[in-house]
């Protein structure tokens, strides 16, 4: 919906911060794997360290380039393609946010975490396959425009949300020691808050701009407001 706005013949800088995008995406996938490979028995390193800040950096850099970009765009065009502006400029926030949740997982291994060996091991690495599918799924769909890639991709992650919660919740009850608790709690919140911004992007491809971001709320929070033409009627 979004993006299919005013597409027509030159559109080169557009394409450019569509290709942009998908790079800051991938990038978050690559942020996202040495995280998870460090909290899963690699451990902190100064390789490990240097990956994710580096990385990290340039997806910082790429979000003010594609800002730039589309400020630059809207100057110079006679006819500016507004919606689809509007639209770039809310989801690199997205794109930008993956890849700092992302270094957030790394941050526990910082701070000891190490899931190597515990006794929910396979469990936590199922949501770790999970996700990292998901980053670069979205990737793809997103260089694509595929809208029904998109729909189903937001089908598949709406599902995780909610066991991420629950799961969190249930650190609370845990008996174990307490960093492994608080570590759970974290890794969770870190892999739902992935999860939402990915499908924020998907938001671009399939719904009208005032309502992007509207995955970002919880299912309850998510009630958009009555048409308007329905109150008239009333």
């Amino acid at each position: 919906m979004v993006l299919d706005f005013f597409r027509g013949s030159g559109q080169s800088a557009i394409e450019d911060v569509e290709k942009r995008l998908v790079a800051m995406l991938q990038d978050g996938h690559s942020v996202f794997e040495t995280s998870t490979s460090a909290l899963f028995g690699g451990g902190k390193s100064k390789e490990a360290k240097r990956e994710v800040k580096s990385t990290d950096k340039e997806i910082n850099i790429g979000q003010r380039d594609v800002r730039r970009a589309l400020m630059i765009h809207a100057s110079v065009r006679e006819a500016v393609d507004l919606p689809l502006v509007l639209a770039y400029m809310s989801v690199v926030k997205d794109v930008e946010r993956v890849g700092d949740y992302a270094k957030n997982i790394y941050d526990l291994v910082k701070y000891g975490a190490d899931f190597e060996g515990a006794a929910d091991e396979q469990e936590l690495a199922g949501y770790r396959d999970a996700v990292g599918e998901l980053i670069l799924r979205a990737a793809e769909v997103f260089e694509t425009r595929d809208s029904e890639g998109a729909s189903a991709l937001i089908a598949k992650a709406d599902g995780f949300l909610g066991d991420y919660d629950r799961r969190v919740k249930q650190t609370y009850g845990s008996e174990g020691p307490a960093a492994d608790a608080v570590s759970r709690a974290l890794y969770f919140r870190y892999l739902k808050r992935i999860t939402a911004h990915v499908m924020n992007l998907m938001t671009s491809l399939t719904m009208p701009i005032d309502q992007l971001d509207y995955y970002d709320e919880t299912p309850e929070d998510r009630e958009l407001p009555p048409d308007k033409s329905s109150q008239d009627e009333g």
